[in-house]
């Protein structure tokens, strides 16, 4: 008797936790339709950060790699105003706004398909380009994926990347006036040295 009781119980108890509304039929569907859950098409997703590998029809923005057709379209922008640029004028290390239509694969790095990209040329993203591409060139990095958004605190820029080939977590501050740079990797353990004087 006491396992029938138990059993009632804990099937009272889980019928009561349920979801009553994947149950119900809906009262009045005259007119109305859900959406369904997963969006086949999003509109109006963008990506902001920089390129840290180009080729094979591709280019490398953080953590995504865009395929970039050959109708893409290319733009400069400097304040409030953008002219035309082309698809070879893409180089390592700009800073890049680009605008996708999802959803993005999720693999990794995740993989979805550009439809315009803005190189930024507005001052501050101009000193940090130059500071990722010193970086880039002097450290002969050829598989860098930045791992979330670079901080900017100051006069210098930092962001944790890997390198593909490898996994290694590493992360980097760079002065973008002097275009020095510290490493501080996860095997190291906050041996990170300050640069600013």
């Amino acid at each position: 008797m006491k396992k029938a009781s138990l059993f009632l119980a804990g099937f009272l108890l889980l019928a009561g936790c349920s979801d009553d509304e994947a149950t119900k039929e809906p009262a009045d569907s005259a007119g109305t339709e859900e959406e369904p859950e997963i969006a086949v098409e999003q509109e109006g997703m963008t990506e902001e950060g920089f390129i840290t590998q180009i080729g094979n029809g591709r280019i490398l923005i953080n953590s995504i790699y865009f395929s970039v057709p050959e109708d893409v379209e290319v733009q400069f922008a400097e304040g409030g105003e953008t002219t035309e640029a082309v698809i070879s004028d893409l180089r390592t290390g700009m800073k890049v706004k680009t605008d996708y239509t999802g959803p993005l694969a999720e693999s990794y790095p995740m993989q979805g398909e550009a439809d315009k990209i803005t190189i930024l040329q507005d001052e501050e993203s101009k000193r940090q380009t130059d500071a990722l591409q010193a970086f880039i060139n002097e450290e002969q990095l050829s598989d860098l994926i930045i791992l979330g958004q670079p901080l900017v605190r100051g006069e210098e820029i930092g962001f944790l990347f890997s390198k593909m080939e490898t996994g290694e977590l590493t992360e980097v501050r760079i002065d973008m006036n002097t275009l020095e740079y510290t490493l501080s990797s996860e095997e190291k353990d906050g041996e990170t040295e300050d640069t600013e004087e």
